[in-house]
């Protein structure tokens, strides 16, 4: 259950380069490449002929040429070439997908073609900002999109899952905020007088009780952007105060898996490549443990014989409820609308 008219992180820039790059999203094969002028192309992985991914080819003068019987494709997904054919058949095409590439990320747009021009992805600028430096990674999920989407809304799980890195008690036990902004879902938590946990005390050199904060952004259908910070509550306690954005972004695989982009952005002690690799390490780990919950949670609720159907709402499940609502109702708008026209059926030639 997804949103098929909305932009998704595909890759990050560095992954997409002269090699092609196979990725299935909404459950649609897609292989993408980047062309002689620095533009990337996002293609159906399926050769319009024998159905072989065209991924198992190779680029050619820019366009996709299948490993199979050598027809060459275009980016905008017309056949170009058929080996010993001139007539070249219209229905000899696959799909193109619309891309944005902003801030070292690829967006695609795998829904109604006409209608990507029609919004813009999440605002993640400061990944590029000169005073931010980012942490980056990515994992894959063998969970349900919406389940990462539930996590991310409900931090006080981090007292519980993440305790030997970003957590502490002291996060399940403050009250939280719920908001909502049109299609963004905001919970907010301030932490205050308990110390910090290991990673931040790291950060930030902290040995006394600080004040803590942190503010969830959920972008529907999958981004959360979640502004992090701390600041010392006794005068001369490590470096008093540090701020940070923490950018997840998942894009669903198939119904049971994800893919989850992220990174953890600072503008504090820029200049420490140490650091910034010790918080892709420690973020990593904070992730995998996330990886382990999420994914047990689906395995148990996809099971075929579940000894208790019923899900349990407590306090702090205020945002993520708020969130499927959100969700829900953007799915169903995008399902009772007009379908696109159909794409001619594939003809003989």
């Amino acid at each position: 259950m997804w949103m098929k008219n909305a932009w998704y992180v595909a890759a990050f820039s560095k992954e997409v380069h002269a090699n092609l790059l196979a990725r299935t999203f909404l459950g649609i094969r897609v292989v993408l490449y980047r062309r002689d002028d620095g533009q990337v192309a996002a293609l159906e992985d399926s050769c319009a002929h024998r159905r072989l991914p065209l991924s198992f080819g190779h680029v050619e003068n820019d366009r996709l040429v299948c490993g199979y019987h050598g027809m060459a494709f275009g980016a905008d997904g017309k056949c170009t070439a058929i080996p010993g054919q001139e007539r070249i058949p219209p229905a000899a095409r696959v799909r193109a997908f619309p891309i944005q590439e902003r801030h070292d990320l690829i967006w695609i747009w795998l829904g109604d073609p006409a209608l990507a021009g029609q919004s813009s992805p999440p605002d993640v600028g400061r990944m590029k900002h000169p005073d931010w430096v980012p942490s980056a990674g990515y994992c894959r999920l063998e969970a349900d999109y919406r389940l990462l989407n539930d996590n991310l809304l409900d931090l006080s799980h981090v007292a519980f899952v993440h305790g030997r890195t970003i957590g502490n008690t002291a996060v399940a036990q403050s009250p939280i905020k719920v908001g909502q902004e049109g299609n963004v879902v905001s919970v907010h938590r301030d932490v205050v007088g308990a110390h910090a946990p290991p990673f931040y005390a790291h950060l930030g050199g902290f040995r006394q009780p600080i004040h803590r904060w942190h503010t969830v952004n959920y972008h529907a259908p999958s981004t959360c952007i979640i502004e992090v910070g701390c600041e010392a509550m006794q005068p001369g306690d490590g470096l008093g105060r540090i701020e940070g954005v923490v950018m997840h972004l998942i894009t669903p695989e198939t119904e049971g898996t994800s893919h989850y982009f992220w990174a953890f952005i600072r503008r504090f002690r820029q200049d420490e490549p140490a650091l910034t690799e010790y918080i892709r390490q420690a973020i990593d780990a904070t992730h995998t443990e996330d990886k382990v919950v999420v994914e047990l949670q689906h395995a148990a609720l996809t099971a075929p014989q579940r000894e208790n159907p019923v899900n349990l709402a407590i306090v702090v499940d205020s945002g993520p409820l708020r969130g499927r609502r959100l969700l829900e109702e953007l799915i169903q708008q995008e399902q009772s609308a007009p379908a696109p026209e159909p794409v001619p059926a594939h003809q003989a030639g």
